[in-house]
């Protein structure tokens, strides 16, 4: 529920506990000897009672919060217009059973990317490879963890917005040298 309706939702409780405070209550007995509190008495024996003011509660104020958190890896506050940059492959922890060491990673991303950027791929800290493809391809890569991050830059090599790391291990057959 957003903070507008959630507004408008109190403001109309309020009113309805206004309108309920403001009205009458009498306490009268049935036919049958029971008490009977009601706003509208069905007898002249009815006494009216009162009612101490209601409570009213103050909700405290809402702290702005980021709406996910690829706002909270943005270089750029506005991010140009992306909504989010992620890497789809390899998942995060995945083993990647690569004897040459290729790998391929795939980037989602939205919207397109805008014309002047482009994908700057990090491996450990490192740019290691760029495009404008949402698949850029590693060849070689040592055997061992390694963490990979995707950048969007503009043609100054400004960090629009940032993916979040993704870890992987690379692993390769190691043949024993003679």
């Amino acid at each position: 529920m957003n903070r507008q309706n959630r507004t408008i939702l109190l403001g109309f409780a309020a009113l309805l506990l206004s309108l309920s405070a403001a009205a009458a209550v009498y306490m009268e007995k049935d036919a049958e000897g029971n008490t009977v509190f009601t706003d509208r008495p069905s007898s002249e024996n009815a006494k009216p009672i009162k009612l101490s003011p209601p409570s009213i509660y103050k909700a405290p104020a809402i702290a702005n919060v980021p709406a996910d958190d690829h706002q909270a890896t943005d270089q750029n506050n506005d991010a140009q217009g992306y909504e989010f940059v992620t890497i789809t492959h390899p998942a995060d922890d995945s083993p990647i059973r690569e004897n040459s060491g290729a790998l391929e990673v795939n980037i989602d991303l939205i919207p397109a990317l805008k014309p002047g950027h482009r994908f700057v791929l990090r491996m450990d800290g490192m740019p290691v490879t760029e495009g404008q493809s949402t698949t850029l391809r590693l060849q070689n890569v040592d055997r061992g963890t390694h963490t990979i991050q995707v950048q969007i830059v503009d043609d100054s090599d400004n960090v629009i917005i940032s993916s979040e790391s993704v870890t992987f291990h690379m692993l390769r057959v190691a043949i024993p040298r003679r």
